[in-house]
Formats: structure tokens, sequence, C-alpha cells
């Protein structure tokens, strides 16, 4: 009776685990339904964010190059990535607009279920199925799918980029890393950690592969790039008068939404964000340089500290590139017994506020709470970092910590063998005696 007992808690706790799931059935449900019993939902469709790599592949293919970036910026139409982004969406221009919306949705679901399965990897985590579910429920996945955004393949480069950096393949995580600045908000905080950390391998990766980019926007002209410029700037504007501020994930989010502070001064409202931001950033650069120099330094929660701060940190961070903060969500939990109690509490109280208040801000507004919700998740996990005990201090040679790591692994293999042998040696002498 009790394996049957067993089985049957096993059972339901799987159906538990499963349950979220639900959630994104019941989104992606009502938005066909909707799309199904609209008078007109090609033009329903043309509203949301995938129209604008649909126009950018067809313009691309027709060598319409000076309309790539539009000069009058409208919801319908905003390609705001560099020239060289334009090739990816060359694809998109030889369907029509039905199944173009359908590959960018699919292409959103394949890259998060790349996200997930590089982070498994990385991780080495055995119990997944509560991380993948609560991924596929999260407002920001089902807002990405269903507009067609591009966050999933953020999540999948930067996932790719720890499984990479984690298998000591410092120059290929450069490589990859590289790709994220397609978004210069995003791209330069990486670099920036590396530079710190001295991490020369990965910075050349990320200067090699970041030079290859640039070379091949060269065929379509250097106006492309005084287009991105001016698209760039105008944007400014445009988020800061018609981009709702309630659905942003950022400190300069709140303090723009918080009630009571004059939204109409912009220095009051940049003093606040800078005072804000510049603790989290110090806190960011201690952790990453005082764990680093350990013999094993917490690779993935510092990759997700800097996620963190990429978000939290910014300007500008819209509701559907939450999916970047799977990252650090899913190493807390699979890695949560590397934290204190105190800190893996208060970070759990973050996970679930952040999943619940993307829910509040889809759908009533209001104060953006999920900026200072990720920034104190933010301070939870450098506390944590920073309060370890302090690393034995040994002789090392010259390299990385991993690098370090591995020549500490195959000298102890060494003396296992050396001492196995020696012991080997006076056995065989004794029994001769």
């Amino acid at each position: 009776m009790l394996p049957e007992r067993r089985t049957a808690a096993r059972t339901g706790l799987a159906a538990l685990q499963l349950a979220p799931i639900l959630v994104s059935v019941v989104w992606q449900a009502s938005w066909v339904g909707l799309l199904l019993h609209s008078s007109d939902p090609l033009g329903r469709l043309r509203h949301l964010d995938w129209y604008a790599f649909f126009q950018a592949g067809h313009r691309l293919l027709a060598g319409d190059l000076q309309a790539l970036y539009p000069r009058e910026l409208r919801e319908e139409f905003l390609w705001l990535y560099p020239p060289y982004c334009a090739y990816v969406t060359a694809p998109l221009g030889l369907l029509s607009e039905p199944w173009a919306y359908i590959v960018c949705c699919a292409v959103q679901v394949a890259s998060v279920a790349g996200a997930l399965t590089f982070l498994r990897a990385a991780l080495s985590a055995e119990r997944y199925v509560l991380d993948v579910s609560a991924v596929i429920a999260s407002s920001f996945f089902n807002s990405a799918v269903i507009i067609g955004q591009a966050s999933g393949f953020w999540a999948l480069i930067l996932a790719a980029s720890l499984w990479s950096w984690h298998g000591r393949r410092a120059f290929v995580t450069g490589l990859l890393l590289a790709l994220m600045l397609a978004k210069p908000n995003w791209g330069v905080v990486f670099p920036a950690m590396c530079l710190l950390t001295r991490q020369w391998r990965v910075l050349g990766g990320i200067a090699v592969g970041f030079g290859v980019m640039l070379l091949s926007s060269l065929p379509l002209g250097l106006e492309r790039w005084h287009d991105f410029a001016r698209t760039t700037h105008a944007y400014v504007d445009f988020v800061e008068q018609l981009t709702p501020m309630s659905k942003q994930l950022t400190m300069y989010a709140f303090w723009r939404t918080l009630p009571g502070l004059p939204h109409s001064h912009g220095g009051a409202i940049t003093a606040l964000w800078l005072a804000s931001v510049l603790p989290l950033l110090a806190v960011t650069v201690a952790a990453w340089r005082r764990r680093w120099s350990e013999p094993t330094p917490p690779l993935p929660r510092l990759f997700g500290l800097t996620v963190l701060l990429t978000i939290a940190g910014n300007l500008y961070v819209y509701s559907y590139d939450g999916l970047l903060l799977l990252l650090p969500a899913i190493v807390w939990h699979v890695q949560g017994d590397q934290y204190r109690s105190r800190s893996r509490r208060l970070i759990g109280g973050c996970v679930l506020l952040v999943f619940v208040f993307g829910y509040v801000a889809l759908t009533y507004g209001g104060v953006a709470w999920i900026g200072p919700l990720v920034a104190l998740w933010l301070l939870g996990e450098a506390y944590d970092l920073l309060s370890a005990a302090p690393p034995v201090t040994t002789s090392r040679p010259a390299g990385s910590a991993l690098g370090f790591q591995t020549w500490r692994v195959r000298q102890g293999a060494l003396e296992r063998r050396l001492g196995l042998a020696i012991s080997a040696r006076l056995w065989s002498r004794g029994t001769a005696g």
C-alpha cells in the first residue's frame, strides 16, 4: 500500500507542477478566438510587433533600403535595430502576412525551448518541470509569443552564452555575447563586467563578433547607420510620450509612474533613477570582483546578477523582455542550496511578485512595480554573494579561475594515482618479505 501512495503522491506533484501551463493555454486560446471572431484579423495583427520584422524583410528583398528605417515613428512599424540585423528578417519577406506571423510566433516558442535546454545543461538540473511550466505560464512568454517579439531570441543568446562559458569556451562565449549588441543598451553590460574581471578571451570574441557584424552592414550603405542614429534619437521622445511606462520593467519606469513626483521635470526623474541605479551597479561590480577570484567562481549566479542589472538599471525594457528573467530565476531555483535561507526566501518572494505583477501591468497598468522588485532581487543576490565565506588563499598558476579549477582537478587526480602506486609498492614488498 505504501508504494501505491508514493506513486499517487508523485503523480499529484507532477500534475501540480504542470498546472501553471493551463494559464498559457487559456491566454493563447483566448487570443486565437479573438482573431477568429474579428472582422479584420490581419488588420489587428498589423498593429503588433512582428509586423516590423515582416516589413523590414520585404523592403530588404525589394532593395528599398531607404525605407528600411521609418521617417515617422508609428506603432505599425518600429524597426529600431542596427543595420546588420536586417538580414535576419529576409526569410519573412518571402512569406505572406499570415505565414510570417505564424513563423514569428513559432520562433519565439523554439527560442525559449532552446534557452531552457541550454540552462538545464549548464546547471545540470535534474528537477526542471516546475521551472519550465512557470516560464510558459508567465505573462512575459505569452505576450512575446502573441505579438511575435524577439525576446525569446535574446533569452536564447544569454542561455547559450552561459552554457558556453561554463564549458570553458571563452572565445565562443564572446561571439555569442556580441549578438546582444544588436540592442546596444543591453549589450554593453557584459563586456564591462568582462573587462573588470580581465576576461580577455571573452572580450576578444565580442570584438571579433561585433566587427564581423559591422562589416556585414557595408553592402547596405553607410547611410543606413545615419538612419539608425536618427531613428534611435527620435525614439527617445517616442518612449517618453507614447510608450506606457506602466508596462516597463526598469527603475526609471518606476519613478515615472510613482504618484506625487514631478513627472514633467525630466531632470528630477533622471536624478532619482541615477540615485537608485548607481548602488545596483556598485554591488554588482563588487560581487564580480570578489567572487570571480575564487578557485571555483559561481558563474551562473554572477551571470544572472548581470542580467538583473541589465533590466533594472536600463532606461527602456518593455514587459515582454521580462523573458530574460528566466535565467536568474532558474539559477536561483536550481542552485538554491548555495543561498543563505534568508536570501533564498527574499529572492523567492521577489520572483513570485514579479510573476504576479507581470500580469497586473499588462491588464491594469498603474505603478511599474517590477522595476523595484528586480532591484530588490539584485540586492538580495549580491548580498548573498558578498556574504559568502572568503576563499582559502592558495598559490595558483596564471590563467582564469575556471582554468585554475581544471588544473587543481588534474593535480588531485595525479596525487591520488601516486599515492595508490606507492601503497601498492609497499604492500608488495611487505608480502614478499
